[in-house]
């Protein structure tokens, strides 16, 4: 049985979703996962109330609409390359599967992430991909 995992990001949607399309047409199991990031959260940014609240509502709608699918959101907190490699790991799964995304701390995680793991990335988060278009002058 081939098992996958997706790392949900900044796209916590199912509908539309590229990189959970992508897993469930190639894997027979899929276990959709989020990580409460503790280098985020330790940052103003992450630290401040309202995001904090949008975020767990935002997990919770997700959660909801992959229980209608017959899954649930599995979150996690800590370091999201350990957390990922060790849910991976827990279910056998056998790739990786998330939205790229363009951040330098955001590609630095891919960069770990595909060190450890097949990580498969899906362009889903914009409508052109980044550097595919560059100013003219």
């Amino acid at each position: 049985m081939r098992v996958a995992v997706v790392l949900f990001t900044r796209d916590l949607r199912v509908h539309d979703n590229p990189a959970l399309a992508a897993a469930v047409e190639q894997a027979e199991t899929v276990l959709p996962l989020f990580v409460l990031d503790d280098g985020i959260g330790a940052t103003r940014y992450g630290r401040a109330s309202g995001r904090r609240a949008f975020l767990l509502e935002s997990l919770a709608d997700l959660d909801a609409s992959l229980r209608t699918c017959g899954a649930a959101l599995d979150v996690r907190r800590g370091e999201v390359v350990a957390e990922t490699v060790r849910a991976a790991r827990e279910v056998g799964a056998t790739s990786v599967f998330a939205t790229a995304d363009v951040s330098p701390y955001a590609r630095e995680r891919e960069r770990r992430l595909g060190a450890a793991l097949d990580l498969r990335l899906e362009q889903g988060s914009f409508v052109v991909p980044a550097g595919e278009v560059a100013a003219g002058g």
